[in-house]
């Protein structure tokens, strides 16, 4: 099995490198589009490709993505790139590769004087997750208002201005709740974003700026209509504890209530360090990603992942995960590939934190490889 997966996976993401850029898709009615007077403009659609159409499709996904603080006085010295370089083959290579973008891109705005932590991340740096192949970001996040709607709508402009797709943040709920839809080769993926974490002030409104805080009732239609509009669905959650390894319940009750929706993948991250992965119904959960890039010195947050997953019609074929060190007093703000034993012990970690939701078992190998086994969790109360 593991020869077969080895040589299929080689395949498929030899394939994936020589493949044509994305064509995005805005997905908003016109009516919810911006005005002239924000300064940002409609994405249109691009013809469809009509080269033959890709089976599988394969999903790169990190964790928290945050290039201010310490980030700036490297970047100012090495460049834009200098962040990705150890990463960026792992990105590239995949069809799709998403990140959380957790700082605005802004010169400019408000700052919100009631928050401890604030950041702003020069415009320019954004040429940096273009070039690392990162294609989809998650505006939904506790850091994306910090300075306003000003901040946000100056982020918008800037992902627009190099063709990054985004969701989970807008100039009122309707568009910040809106999936984009990122279309190759014929493969339809819907990315939809959310954010449950505080402050509320930062949770857009039909006359408000922010990020999509939604109901179950809202999660639900929103993933079934981006069911009916793509072939793949993956859903963004920005949740829980910082610094906790464990879901909280009401992570797991809408983790799993978005797969019983018709979600395909669903992606967790706030926490700063990675949670437990868990294969409900035969579709992968990976509660928290950890930190990616991230302008922090903390030594709490050492240890994540580049996760990648192989969709197919039917959601997950398999998945791998790889282990990368994000201690910036090591590795400088840089994340770089763990090897040998020290990824192995990150891989032992990782299955000693999922097993109470896999019924016990470790489900990923020593390679890093996940496979979908079915198994039978059902939601649980949204408490804790």
């Amino acid at each position: 099995m593991k020869i077969i997966l080895f040589i299929a996976g080689c395949l498929f993401f030899l394939s994936c490198a020589q493949q044509e850029p994305l064509v995005k898709i805005d997905h908003t009615s016109d009516e919810l589009l911006p005005s002239a007077e924000t300064g940002f403009k409609k994405r249109t659609r691009l013809p469809l490709d009509t080269t033959p159409k890709l089976p599988l499709a394969h999903v790169a996904a990190v964790g928290d993505l945050m290039m201010s603080s310490w980030v700036i006085d490297k970047v100012n010295h090495f460049g834009v790139d200098f962040p990705f370089d150890s990463t960026r083959k792992l990105l590239s290579a995949a069809d799709f590769a998403i990140a959380n973008l957790e700082a605005p891109f802004t010169a400019t705005g408000t700052v919100h004087k009631d928050k401890k932590f604030t950041f702003k991340v020069p415009p320019h740096f954004g040429r940096g997750l273009l070039n690392a192949g990162i294609d989809v970001v998650t505006l939904a996040n506790n850091h994306m208002i910090d300075y306003g709607c000003e901040g946000l709508i100056n982020t918008l402009s800037t992902l627009d201005s190099l063709g990054i797709a985004y969701s989970g943040g807008g100039i009122d709920r309707q568009t910040a709740c809106a999936p984009v839809i990122v279309e190759r080769k014929g493969k339809r993926i819907a990315f939809l974003g959310f954010s449950f974490t505080y402050p509320v002030e930062f949770w857009a409104n039909s006359s408000r700026c922010g990020t999509c805080h939604p109901s179950e009732q809202q999660l639900q239609a929103l993933i079934e209509k981006s069911k009916a509009d793509a072939d793949l669905v993956v859903a963004s959650f920005h949740w829980g504890q910082e610094k906790r390894t464990t879901p909280k319940a009401y992570q797991t009750y809408f983790a799993r209530k978005s797969i019983d929706f018709g979600a395909d993948l669903v992606l967790g991250h706030h926490p700063h360090v990675l949670q437990g992965i868990e294969i409900y119904k035969g579709k992968l959960i990976a509660y928290s990603l950890g930190n990616y890039v991230f302008g922090s010195l903390s030594h709490n947050s050492r240890t994540s992942i580049v996760l990648s997953a192989l969709l197919g019609p039917n959601g997950l074929i398999y998945a791998r995960v790889f282990p990368i060190d994000v201690y910036n007093a090591r590795v400088e703000f840089q994340p770089k590939l763990f090897y040998g034993t020290d990824r192995l012990k990150v891989i032992d970690e990782l299955n000693e934190i999922s097993a109470h939701l896999n019924n016990g078992e470790s489900i990923i190998d020593a390679q890093g490889f996940i496979l979908p086994a079915q198994t039978n969790q059902e939601p649980l109360t949204p408490t804790d």
